[in-house]
């Protein structure tokens, strides 16, 4: 009869009134009661000897101490043999592992990819405990937990027995139960070969498992063709790119053959050798009553037939190439013709030297418009740089002024002079500046040392940029100006040059001999 009371000590009637206490069994007793026949380790011969492993002293605490194990301590000077005969079985067979390889079949239900799965296992068996563990390797996926698929324990063998499985239960090509599981095996490694050649009992050659359809269809790489022509009409599409040969693009490189045709009006043609393209030019003249466009056609490899391919399937063959061009015959651009009526004197020696073939000169050049500008170009007012304001004269969106880089980065130096003004002023007669002369881009910097009590503020006198001399016809100053005694007139300022440093005396010495 059900008891309606808690299962609970001192809430069930029917316990025992003597037992003082209700603590758990513990698993060794456990293990115990179980009716397992516990034999004892058996010991096997091995192939050969586990080499001494020193563990790796990283992550220590201490570095006096050093992380061991139990084989770095056996005694170096004693016969192996009788070493042997006292070691205990866990220590002969400490870290002696078969290893076989297995597979299993596993209902899959509601897929219309597949039926089943094939999972393939690794079985580690170890001969110390005879304890074995078994892992799955991972699959990309797969849809199923995989990695450790049995932990390391002791497993029973299926035939109720009551004994736990042996090194004698695994064999090549044949079955085994692990826990309702069974199990193909169908290889090992050579080490578990060699044990079981040892004991007698040598293990069959290895085969290959059968595949499922998720290997067969899912873990099958595909291994993609590389496309080199869709590449590079992609890469040249981008604006970038590569010619087909770097030869011919080193040796033609800047070598255009420039043709005259005609087509209701007169074109030129220009063939670039580099990378076989072509752009064709209108030739425009004063008062022709057409609107000077430019570029009739922008520089393009020219195909041979207007319908083209698909993008990536055009070939080199398909383009027009110098020797397709031919003196009175019309070459056919987009379904237009354009006769050839005569090259340039360049194109006559190429044609002459490549293809033996005398094209005759000839064609209407291009008419070159004298520029009339009626700008007048006012006077600098000293405010800024002079080349920096002339870009507002010139355009109407002006650019900076390009500078020199070579003469930049080569002419890291600066000249430095000591100067005063040349005037009679009483209050200015006694003031010290230091002109600073910038050798990578001709600028001049005048900068006025600090006096105490001079009623002066002190600091930048004069901006820092390129100045003309007045008395070199409005150049701009140069080191061959400033030379220590003479006058020279910065920005309307009279200054006498007094001394420079030892640098600048160096530099006058090796420079201007």
């Amino acid at each position: 009869m059900a008891s309606a009371f808690p299962k609970l000590p001192g809430f069930v009637p029917t316990q025992e009134i003597d037992k003082p206490n209700f603590r758990k069994v513990s698993s060794t007793k456990q293990e115990q009661n179980r009716e397992v026949n516990h034999l004892p380790n058996k010991e096997y011969a091995v192939p050969r000897k586990q080499p001494i492993q020193i563990p790796p002293q990283t992550g220590m605490f201490n570095p006096d101490y050093m992380s061991t194990t139990h084989a770095m301590h056996l005694p170096k000077n004693v016969n192996n043999d009788s070493e042997e005969l006292y070691q205990p079985s866990w220590v002969k067979m400490d870290r002696h592992v078969l290893r076989f390889s297995g597979y299993f079949k596993e209902a899959v239900v509601e897929s219309a990819l597949e039926n089943y799965r094939i999972r393939k296992i690794t079985i580690c068996y170890y001969l110390e405990d005879h304890s074995l563990s078994i892992t799955e390797p991972k699959q990309e996926n797969s849809g199923v937990p995989q990695g450790a698929f049995l932990k390391r324990q002791k497993v029973l063998r299926a035939d109720d027995s009551k004994t736990f499985i042996l090194p004698e239960d695994f064999r090549i090509n044949q079955d085994i139960i692990i826990f309702g599981k069974t199990i193909r095996l169908y290889d090992c490694d050579q080490y578990t070969r060699e044990f079981y050649e040892l004991q007698g009992i040598p293990q069959e050659s290895s085969f290959v498992p059968q595949s499922d359809s998720f290997e067969t269809k899912t873990m099958t790489k595909f291994i993609p063709q590389k496309d080199t022509v869709m590449k590079d009409y992609l890469e040249h599409k981008l604006g970038g790119g590569r010619v087909t040969s770097q030869k011919q693009f080193l040796e033609n490189d800047r070598k255009v053959l420039k043709f005259y045709v005609f087509s209701d009006i007169e074109y030129i043609l220009h063939y670039y050798l580099a990378d076989d393209t072509i752009e064709i030019k209108e030739i425009n003249s004063a008062n022709s009553g057409r609107v000077p466009f430019p570029m009739m056609l922008r520089r393009q490899k020219l195909p041979r037939k207007f319908s083209l391919n698909q993008p990536g399937q055009t070939y080199a063959e398909d383009f027009i190439r110098p020797q397709d061009i031919q003196f009175g015959q019309p070459l056919i651009i987009y379904n237009r013709k354009f006769l050839i009526t005569g090259c340039d004197q360049f194109t006559r020696y190429y044609y002459l030297e490549k293809f033996n073939v005398d094209f005759p000169l000839g064609g209407q050049e291009e008419q070159v418009q004298q520029e009339r500008s009626n700008i007048i170009i006012p006077p600098h007012n000293g405010i800024g740089d002079e080349q920096d304001s002339l870009g507002y004269i010139y355009r109407l969106q002006p650019k900076p002024p390009r500078k020199d880089f070579f003469k930049w980065v080569d002419n890291q130096v600066n000249l430095r002079f000591l100067a005063m003004f040349n005037t009679t002023k009483p209050e200015d007669k006694d003031r010290v500046f230091v002109i600073t002369f910038f050798l990578n881009d001709d600028s001049l910097l005048v900068y006025e040392p600090t006096v105490r009590n001079s009623g002066i503020p002190d600091g930048k006198f004069l901006e820092k940029r390129k100045y003309k001399n007045v008395n070199n016809n409005n150049e701009f100053f140069t080191p061959n100006d400033l030379i220590v005694g003479n006058e020279v007139v910065i920005n309307g300022w009279k200054f006498q040059l007094l001394d420079c440093d030892e640098f600048t005396k160096k530099w006058y010495a090796q420079n201007f001999k």
